[in-house]
């Protein structure tokens, strides 16, 4: 029965039986897994609401016999991020970025470099107002610590850098109206402001957020939910309730 004590952020959490709970974690040693956490669901349960969507915790778990599934043996609070669970635009996108490791990340798989950069950016959810720009320097360093990269400074097919340009998640940058030609099927129009604020943050150049307009950040918002839709092939289920809460 082999124990494990890893740092975790709980994804989620569905019943089972009348007491206990399946949580799903990603988890710093062991990647993302799912575990078993028996009594969860009682009053008076040990696990208290440790086990609760967003909060960070050090855990130990163990196995048992050839179950895929772990048991949670005990479970402390690090950071409950309360601050998020008061304010609904908050939630919103805390719920996207949860959801994208659960859909995007395979079980076991270990990442410690996005672990830590998702309790960084869960820890600036809980205290900054900047939601949007969070969710696109989320999304920029998401995608290049999972090794994809795109160009957002000049036009992928010709290397120029004109006034008129669309996007391509597919073919992974920036395509100018020349390239683009008649052949415009799956390309997102982007103005010229967003391509420049996407590569700034993608050089982590916060500076040049300063004199960003707050249209040219809303349509960075959307490419960014457009790659993501590219790639795991359709949108995110807490991709509503980011749509619900624009302007």
């Amino acid at each position: 029965m082999p124990l494990h004590k890893t740092e975790a952020v709980v994804i989620r959490t569905i019943k089972l039986g009348e007491a206990d709970k399946i949580v799903t974690l990603f988890t710093k040693e062991l990647g993302k897994i799912k575990a078993v956490a028996k009594g969860a669901r009682r009053i008076k349960s040990r696990f208290g609401s440790s086990l609760e969507s967003f909060t960070h915790i050090n855990t130990t778990l163990f196995e048992k016999g050839n179950s895929s599934l772990l048991r949670i043996r005990q479970a402390d609070i690090i950071q409950p991020y309360f601050h998020i669970r008061e304010n609904f635009e908050k939630i919103s996108y805390g719920l996207y970025f949860l959801e994208l490791i659960d859909k995007f990340l395979l079980e076991r798989d270990v990442n410690k470099r996005i672990f830590s950069y998702l309790t960084d950016t869960l820890s600036h959810l809980n205290s900054s107002d900047e939601q949007k720009t969070l969710f696109i320097q989320f999304g920029l360093q998401f995608l290049m610590l999972s090794g994809y990269q795109y160009k957002f400074d000049r036009c992928i097919i010709c290397g120029d850098a004109p006034l008129i340009l669309f996007f391509s998640a597919y073919k992974g940058g920036l395509i100018c109206d020349s390239c683009a030609k008649n052949n415009r099927h799956g390309l997102l129009p982007i103005n010229k402001g967003a391509a420049l604020y996407l590569y700034a943050l993608q050089k982590s150049d916060t500076a040049f957020e300063e004199t960003t307009s707050v249209g040219a950040i809303d349509e960075a918002v959307e490419i960014i939910k457009g790659i993501f839709t590219d790639v795991i092939g359709r949108p995110l289920m807490s991709q509503e309730f980011i749509d619900n809460i624009k302007g």
